[in-house]
């Protein structure tokens, strides 16, 4: 022990400011050279190493290790080879049969290896993060750069080989070896289509700072034209977020000819969240705050469908609408701002669409009346609706609630007595009319008797919630005018709320296992109108089942007076340890609109024959029309170090002016933790519907 200790004190002088800390089984030592033998262990710029004999000649600074080396830096980077080269001066390394592991277990194997300060330079190597005795994929190339103080590599030559099947070859691949974000090239999308071509997505990532980056998307389509999208995402505190998007494609001039279209597309996409508005003196007072913003404008669909890697994702709508949602509220009041803008495509000109800029919202939570049986809620809306040419309105709307509650006969019955009443005034502008006011008052009576039973069976739980809701209008006022006297421009403005007498009858039951998980529901609820003419109203049934295995669920609207189903909504998916089976059926059946029905059936299948892989397949059939919706099958595997999925499938797209239907063939692939590549190739039957 005491000869180890001078050894150690000879090699910190040797080295000067650099130290080596040397244990082994035998240790020699002359003026500048020093020779250590037997399970040699040493502690050197941060790293363990491991070996079977150690070197060090002062003159060359060389330190040489050899026999099993292994060494494990702070970071947890491992790395193993037969020898291992060290100049202490420049404190390069030299490897030879090198074996190197990083924290998210990737693994490389080389021949030849070169380290200066924290960068390796490998030759000749195989890349994998599956077991190294037999890996499923690897990455063989001819050189690379592991920058270790990026965490970052590129490689050279790359040959992708699975089961020792090469499959993939790329000139250059590059990466990140950490899960962080890092700048560079994404990996592409591309797709073929009847009407567009070849289309060809290169998504650029660039990081400038912890809290932004930025995301260029150039794409180029054939048959089409050329553009792409830039997108900033940003977080501004730890409490708010938000993104920019903007682009531009200019389509060539054939295609414009073919579809009669005379304009590129362009447009700027704006969202932003944040759940604290407030200063933090008010925080202090436990207000609460947000605000959410959602902007779009565009001078067309094609601004926001052209970002779309699937026809499945394509827009249709032609109402594209903006939101401003700002709130602050605390355990007793809500105030509240909102706007909402609208685009409608389908005009030529959006001077006449009708947008709510602003809405103003005050709402006061219930509260004690007097004592405290008697409650509250009192509820304010300011309204401006306007547009560039037309008429324009504002619309003030107040809403209060007084309810009285109590409970009778050891709390068997609830008892609910309500006043409702409602105020709205309408001023006009920018109208040709003499009426440039409308109010509107009314007034309702409600009462709800209630009940909440419970009862046990062992450790199970059944409540059931019987209920009847009686609700009467009372005082109803409108002038000058009366609502149906009113022309369109007004009517096309604002509503009111109105009330009919109605009784309703409700009947909920619950029941929960021991661990109070919910395994059965039924909901029970009819409506009668007894001063209209079709006064039986609609019969609703909601019932659910669910155990380990086996969920059901139906919901269904029955129209009495017209004796007919309005709606019916059913489910039933059954779980197994190796597949999956689910079945929804959805009708509906509108009688305000010439009895349009609707019904289609959605079927679902999964079968995993071992603990890595299954197979899937899902579609959608339309009873009503007689067609496929959708169709997809498909075959999926997953394991620790990779994953893929292959898919056949139809489609048929909706869009504004017609639909298409769309044959599609996808494959994703994934090395973890390098990532993917997706690539779907569509085949449009119809190019209709742009």
């Amino acid at each position: 022990m005491r000869s180890l200790l001078l050894l150690l004190f000879f090699v910190v002088n040797l080295l000067g400011k650099e130290s080596i800390e040397v244990f082994a089984s035998e240790l020699s030592a002359k003026k500048d050279f020093f020779e250590a033998k037997g399970n040699v262990v040493l502690l050197y710029d941060g790293a363990l190493i491991k070996a079977d004999k150690a070197t060090y000649d002062k003159k060359s600074s060389q330190l040489v290790l050899s026999g099993g080396v292994e060494m494990i830096r702070q970071d947890e980077t491992k790395v193993a080879s037969e020898t291992l080269h060290i100049d202490t001066s420049k404190k390069s390394v030299d490897f030879k049969e090198l074996l190197l592991t990083t924290e998210d277990d990737l693994w490389i194997s080389a021949q030849k290896a070169e380290k200066v300060n924290e960068n390796y330079k490998i030759y000749n190597s195989v890349l994998s993060s599956c077991n190294r005795k037999k890996p499923d994929w690897t990455l063989a190339f001819a050189e690379a750069n592991y920058h270790k103080d990026k965490n970052f590599i590129d490689l050279h030559q790359v040959k992708l080989s699975f089961f020792e099947v090469p499959i993939f070859y790329f000139p250059y691949l590059a990466f990140s070896t950490v899960d962080e974000r890092t700048s560079g090239l994404l990996l592409p999308n591309a797709k073929i289509s009847n009407s567009d071509g070849l289309v060809y997505v290169q998504p650029i990532y660039y990081v400038p700072a912890n809290n932004i980056d930025i995301e260029f998307d150039p794409q180029i389509r054939t048959k089409r034209g050329f553009g792409g999208h830039a997108t900033v995402r940003f977080v501004d505190s730890n409490h708010s977020e938000g993104l920019f998007r903007t682009g531009y494609f200019k389509n060539n001039n054939a295609y414009k000819k073919e579809i009669k279209l005379d304009r590129d597309h362009y447009g700027f996409e704006f969202l932003y969240s944040s759940n604290n508005i407030l200063p933090k003196s008010m925080v202090e007072k436990r207000y609460k705050s947000g605000l959410y913003v959602n902007s779009t404008y565009l001078n067309g669909l094609e601004y926001l469908n052209l970002q779309k890697e699937s026809a499945s994702a394509l827009i249709s709508s032609n109402l594209i609408e903006s939101r401003l949602n700002a709130f602050v509220y605390d355990d007793n009041d809500y105030f509240a701002l909102y706007g909402k803008y609208y685009i409608d495509i389908s005009k030529e000109s959006n001077t006449q669409t009708i947008q709510d800029l602003p809405t103003l919202h005050y709402h006061r939570f219930m509260d004690y009346l007097f004592e405290d049986k008697l409650f509250y809620t009192f509820d304010a809306r300011v309204h401006y609706y306007t547009r560039v040419k037309g008429s324009r309105a504002y619309q003030s709307e107040f809403n209060l609630p007084i309810t009285y509650y109590d409970s009778f006969f050891n709390d068997y019955l609830n008892v609910s007595l309500s006043e409702n009443l409602y105020f709205t005034d309408v001023i006009f502008s920018n109208l040709n009319q003499p009426s440039k006011a409308y109010r509107y008052y009314r007034n309702y009576h409600t009462l709800e008797l209630s009940s909440d039973l419970v009862k046990y069976y062992g450790e199970d739980r059944h409540t059931l919630h019987p209920s009847l809701v009686y609700t009467k209008p009372s005082f109803e006022r409108e002038k000058p005018l009366k609502y149906s006297a009113l022309n369109q421009e007004q009517k096309e403005l604002f509503v009111t709320q109105t009330e009919r007498e109605n009784i309703s009858l409700g009947l909920s039951q619950y029941y929960y296992n021991k661990k109070l998980d919910m395994n059965l529901f039924h909901r029970l609820s009819f409506v009668q109108f007894p001063k209209a003419l079709e006064n039986e109203g609609d019969l609703n049934n909601e019932l659910g089942y669910s155990s380990e295995d086996l969920n059901l669920y139906s919901n269904l609207f029955y129209s009495l007076d017209l004796k007919k189903v309005r709606s019916l909504t059913s489910s039933i998916s059954y779980n197994q340890n190796n597949y999956d089976i689910m079945l929804t059926h959805f009708y509906n059946n509108d009688f305000l609109l010439n009895n349009q029905q609707t019904s289609f059936i959605n079927i679902g299948f999964k079968h995993r024959y071992n603990k890595h892989s299954q197979w899937f397949a899902e579609g959608d059939y339309d009873l009503s029309k007689g067609f496929n919706h959708q169709w997809h099958l498909g075959w999926e595997h997953r394991q620790k170090c990779w994953s893929a999925k292959l898919s056949i499938g139809q489609e048929r797209i909706p869009n504004v002016e017609s639909s298409f239907q769309n044959n599609m063939l996808y494959f994703e692939l994934n090395l973890n933790p390098l990532g993917g590549v997706s690539q779907s190739v569509e085949k449009e039957l119809s190019s209709k519907g742009r």
